[in-house]
C-alpha cells in the first residue's frame, strides 16, 4: 500500500509541476508581448510626433531606441522600407490578406526564430496623419523572454525537487500513521479468518482505524467465548450420553442387588455378623444409587429462566442453609457483600447450584477452623463473586483439568461439579475462574454482566 500511494502521488505530483510549467511560461509569455507592444507603440508614437516627416532618420532613431528592426507596409501590405537591408525573410516582405484582416481588431504579435536567435514581430495599424495610414512592423530579440522562462524552468525544478522530497516525507507520516496500521490490521483479521482467536489487534493509527480495531478485538473475544461455550456443551453433552448410557445398564442390576440387599437384611436378623455384612451391602447399594443420581441430575440439559436477582441476596439464601454445614467442621464463614445491591438477569436456582457447588469444594478444601470468605464486587460492567478458602490451594497444572467432565482429585468426587458451574455461568454470558491466592489457599471467581440501570428501572431481564 505504501508503494502504491507513494506512486499516486508521485505521479500526482509531477502531472501538477509540468501543468504549473506550462501556464507559468504561457502566462509570461503573453504579459510580455503585452508589454513589449504597450511599449513599441508608446515609441512609435513619440517619435511620429517629434518627427514630422518619417524618413530614414526618423526610422533609424526609432531602431536605436527600440533596439530592433523597423518595418513600414501600406494598405496592401506592401512593405515600403525597413531599417534591415539584407536578408529580410520572405514572411516579413508582405502582410497576408488574413493578417491585414486581424489588425483591423489589434495588434498581431508573431514569434520567429532567425540566425539561431528567438525575435518577436509586432504589427499594427499607425495613423500618419488624418488622411494617411499605415502599418508598422518591429523585429524585437527575445533575449528578456528566454532569461526569464530559463529562471522560470530552473525555479520549478528546484521548487519540483523540494515538492517531491516533502511529498515523500508526507507519504512516509502517513504511511506510518494510516497505512501501516491499516496493513497490520489486514495481516491481524487474516490471521483471526484462520482461527487464530488468541491474537490481539493493537489499537493504533487514527481514531477511525483504532476503533475498527478495538471493534475486532471485542469480536474475536466474543467468537473465542462462544466457541469455549459450544467445546464446552459438546463435552457436557458426550458426557451426559456416555452417563445416561452407563446408568440405564446400571440402573436395572443396582435395583435387584438392593432389593436382595434388604431381603438378606430381614433373613440375617438372628446373627448379628451376618446382619451386619447385610447391612453393609445395602448401605453401600444405596451409596451407589445415591451416585448414579446425583451424576444424571448434574448431565441434564441446562435450561436457563431469567429472572432479575439481587446477587447479595441470592447468596445469602444460600449461606443460611449451608451454615450448619461449616459449622460441623468449625469452620468460619465470613460474608463481605457489596453494601449496594448487585443485580443480574439470571436464573436463581442455577445460581444457586453453582454457589453450592463452590462452597461445597470451598469446606472439603479448608481444615477444620479454616477460614472461608464471600465476597461481592462490581468492576468494569460485570458483578464478581469470590469464594475464597484457607485450603492448600491448587497445583497451577490442574486448574484447567478441573473444569473437564469426570476429572476430579476427590476420592468419592464425580468430576461433574465444576464443569456444569462453568457450563451454567458460560449460559448466563460470564466466566468462572479458579485461581490460588497470595499466601495460599484458593479462589473461585464467578463474573456476570450486570444489569443496566435502564433494565432495572423496566424490570427485565437483559
Amino acid at each position: 500500500m505504501f508503494k502504491r500511494l507513494i506512486i499516486s502521488f508521485t505521479i500526482l505530483f509531477i502531472f501538477i509541476s509540468i501543468y504549473f510549467a506550462y501556464t507559468s511560461i504561457t502566462f509570461t509569455s503573453e504579459i510580455l508581448d503585452d508589454l513589449e507592444t504597450k511599449n513599441a507603440k508608446r515609441l512609435v508614437y513619440i517619435v511620429l510626433d517629434k518627427n514630422s516627416l518619417l524618413d530614414d532618420k526618423a526610422l533609424i532613431k526609432l531602431k536605436s531606441i527600440l533596439g530592433g528592426e523597423v518595418f513600414l507596409y501600406n494598405k496592401e501590405g506592401e512593405i515600403l522600407i525597413s531599417t534591415l537591408k539584407k536578408g529580410i525573410p520572405e514572411e516579413l516582405k508582405k502582410l497576408t490578406h488574413e493578417e491585414i484582416k486581424q489588425l483591423s481588431t489589434g495588434p498581431i504579435i508573431k514569434k520567429l526564430q532567425l540566425h539561431g536567435m528567438k525575435y518577436r514581430f509586432i504589427i499594427f495599424k499607425a495613423n500618419l496623419s488624418p488622411e494617411i495610414s499605415t502599418y508598422f512592423g518591429l523585429l524585437l530579440p527575445a533575449i528578456t523572454e528566454e532569461k526569464i522562462q530559463r529562471s522560470l524552468i530552473t525555479g520549478l525544478i528546484y521548487t519540483s525537487f523540494a515538492g517531491l522530497m516533502f511529498m515523500l516525507v508526507v507519504s512516509w507520516l502517513l504511511s506510518r500513521s494510516i497505512t501501516q496500521p491499516l496493513e497490520d490490521l489486514v495481516e491481524n483479521t487474516k490471521q483471526i479468518g484462520k482461527g487464530n482467536w488468541s491474537i490481539k489487534i493493537k489499537e493504533k493509527g487514527p481514531p477511525e482505524v483504532k476503533t475498527l480495531a478495538r471493534a475486532l478485538n471485542e469480536m474475536s473475544k466474543e467468537v473465542r467465548d462462544y466457541q469455549q461455550r459450544l467445546i464446552e456443551a459438546e463435552r457436557l453433552s458426550t458426557a451426559a450420553q456416555l452417563v445416561a448410557s452407563i446408568a440405564h445398564e446400571i440402573k436395572n442390576p443396582l435395583t435387584s442387588l438392593k432389593l436382595a440387599a434388604e431381603i438378606l437384611t430381614e433373613l440375617t436378623k438372628d446373627n448379628q455378623i451376618l446382619e451386619k455384612r447385610a447391612e453393609l451391602v445395602l448401605k453401600e447399594t444405596i451409596r451407589l444409587e445415591k451416585i448414579l443420581q446425583n451424576m444424571l441430575s448434574r448431565t441434564k440439559k441446562i435450561e436457563i429462566v431469567r429472572k432479575i436477582i439481587d446477587v447479595n441476596q441470592i447468596i445469602t439464601e444460600v449461606v443460611e442453609v449451608a451454615k450448619t454445614q461449616f459449622q460441623a467442621k468449625k469452620q468460619k464463614l465470613e460474608l463481605k457483600l457489596s453494601n449496594e445491591p448487585l443485580k443480574i438477569a439470571a436464573d436463581p436456582e442455577k445460581i444457586k447450584q453453582v454457589l453450592w457447588n463452590l462452597l461445597n469444594n470451598a469446606c472439603e478444601a479448608t481444615p477444620e477452623k479454616g477460614k472461608i470468605t464471600i465476597k461481592t464486587l462490581s468492576q468494569n460492567g460485570n458483578v464478581e463473586i469470590w469464594i475464597e478458602d484457607s485450603g492448600p490451594g491448587i497445583p497451577e497444572e490442574k486448574i484447567k483439568d478441573l473444569f473437564r467432565p469426570f476429572y476430579s482429585t476427590k476420592p468419592n468426587g464425580t468430576g461433574l461439579g465444576l464443569a456444569v458451574s462453568k457450563q451454567i455461568v458460560l449460559f448466563h454470558g460470564g466466566e468462572l475462574l479458579l485461581e490460588n491466592k497470595e499466601g495460599g489457599g484458593a479462589r473461585a471467581r464467578i463474573v456476570l454482566p450486570r444489569l443496566k440501570e435502564s433494565q432495572d428501572s423496566n424490570d427485565k431481564p437483559s
